[in-house]
């Protein structure tokens, strides 16, 4: 009888995909969470959801630890393989590897590997050993760095967050000038701390993913985005499944070696087709966002590491469905409000702008990252529960703006009365 499987971390569109993959092979899966914003999975294929204390703040010292929680409920439910589904997972998860690897597999390489994808810097160091091209970057703490290294710099720019640790609201963020870049430093004290500025590296976003086993790679898989969130460039909405391109599958190869990393694993290029240039991004050391879209096109992921984590030899397909499309709804909605407030500042002088408002009949009829007959309620929940985040949102961002003219109104009224 095959024993239970807990997923860390409820991002829907990783963690559903695995569980769904497990559950139809016979593997029970629970899923778990320490985040206050990850809400449980409505998912047939989640026999539970159990939520854990957080790392990194215990309120209630009478309370067991997220290490002595998780623990207990390993032993308690006889799990045999823990899998962290996002960055946070992986970072805590990573923080008690030792104590975790003595009750179960941990779908993750040790500590010290880890450590070498979460620090992007570190990342970059192993990517110039392994002779993968990278962007230019900086460590740019404060304006008076950045301003030593005006001439160095060439815009635009990309700033990113350095550690996957680091709590930010953003991905990426773009930068066309020095002196946005500057004033983004000038307003934030904290903000640069936290940054890794890159140059600008032109082509198309490609993740090329990988399971490793033992230095070898045991299954191959490589997308495209099509259209990103935020619409400047950030993670995938719109992607399709491509043929792999035999320098990128090198470069992911050769890269993944020399980080000695085991298990799965997304290499991320910006690539430039026409000119046959590439330039790593980063590489995510988890299963990634569009995971639903290799199971779809026959390259199942989860499944094979299970396999492999029981002594299994995985059967992997020769080939996969190129062309096959994923669109991440949730993501795809959060896109076209941008895009609309965006369009609505500048539709009197740029009209051709609402075009990108509407859909097109390929996105529409790409396959959903969530939507399973079987378990609709995932691909249902999550763009609602979107929808509703943006309105209140929005709603607040109007009460904002207009709260100034009402102040002023009021004012004026008042002064009127007084004289």
């Amino acid at each position: 009888m095959k024993r239970p499987v807990l997923i860390v971390g409820s991002t829907p569109r990783i963690a559903i995909p695995i569980a769904r993959s497990l559950h139809r092979h016979g593997v029970r899966v629970d899923v778990a969470s320490f985040s206050a914003v990850e809400a449980p999975p409505r998912s047939n294929a989640v026999a539970d959801f159990i939520r854990l204390p957080s790392p990194y703040h215990q309120t209630d010292s009478r309370s067991p630890t997220f290490v002595e929680f998780l623990t207990r409920l390993i032993s308690q439910r006889q799990y045999d393989m823990l899998i962290p589904a996002n960055d946070p997972a992986l970072v805590a998860v990573s923080e008690h590897d030792a104590s975790l690897r003595e009750l179960l597999y941990v779908a993750c390489p040790t500590p010290s590997v880890v450590q070498r994808v979460l620090d992007k810097s570190l990342t970059l160091e192993f990517a110039r050993s392994a002779g993968v091209p990278a962007p230019s970057t900086y460590r740019v703490c404060n304006v008076l760095e950045l301003k030593a290294l005006s001439g160095q710099i060439r815009f635009p720019v990309v700033a990113k967050p350095y550690h996957k640790s680091s709590e930010m609201d953003f991905k990426v963020r773009y930068f066309q000038t020095y002196e946005m870049l500057h004033q983004a430093l000038a307003d934030d004290d904290q903000l640069g701390g936290k940054l890794l500025i890159q140059e600008f590296a032109k082509g198309d976003g490609v993740g090329v993913e990988v399971l490793m086993h033992h230095g070898e790679p045991v299954a191959i898989f490589q997308h495209r985005r099509l259209k990103e969130v935020p619409a400047g460039g950030g993670v995938a909405a719109v992607a399709i499944a491509e043929p792999p391109e035999p320098m990128l599958v090198e470069q992911s190869i050769s890269l993944l070696r020399a980080l000695e990393w085991e298990g799965v694993a997304m290499v991320e290029f910006r690539y430039d087709h026409s000119q046959r240039q590439s330039s790593l991004m980063e590489v995510n050391g988890r299963y990634w966002g569009t995971l639903a879209l290799p199971i779809q096109a026959g390259v199942d992921f989860p499944w094979y590491e299970w396999q492999i984590a029981h002594g299994e030899k995985p059967s992997v397909p020769l080939h996969y469905s190129i062309g096959s499309r994923w669109r991440w709804s949730a993501g795809y909605i959060s896109r076209w409000n941008d895009l609309f407030k965006s369009a609505a500042k500048t539709a009197v002088r740029h009209p051709a702008a609402l075009k990108e408002l509407l859909p097109s009949f390929a996105d529409l009829s790409a396959r959903d990252a969530l939507w399973d007959s079987a378990d609709p309620m995932p691909a249902i929940i999550e763009p609602l529960r979107t929808v509703r985040d943006l309105a209140i949102y929005n709603l607040k961002a109007i009460f904002r703006a207009l709260r100034p003219a009402r102040t002023e109104a009021t004012s004026t009224k008042q002064r009127i009365s007084s004289d």
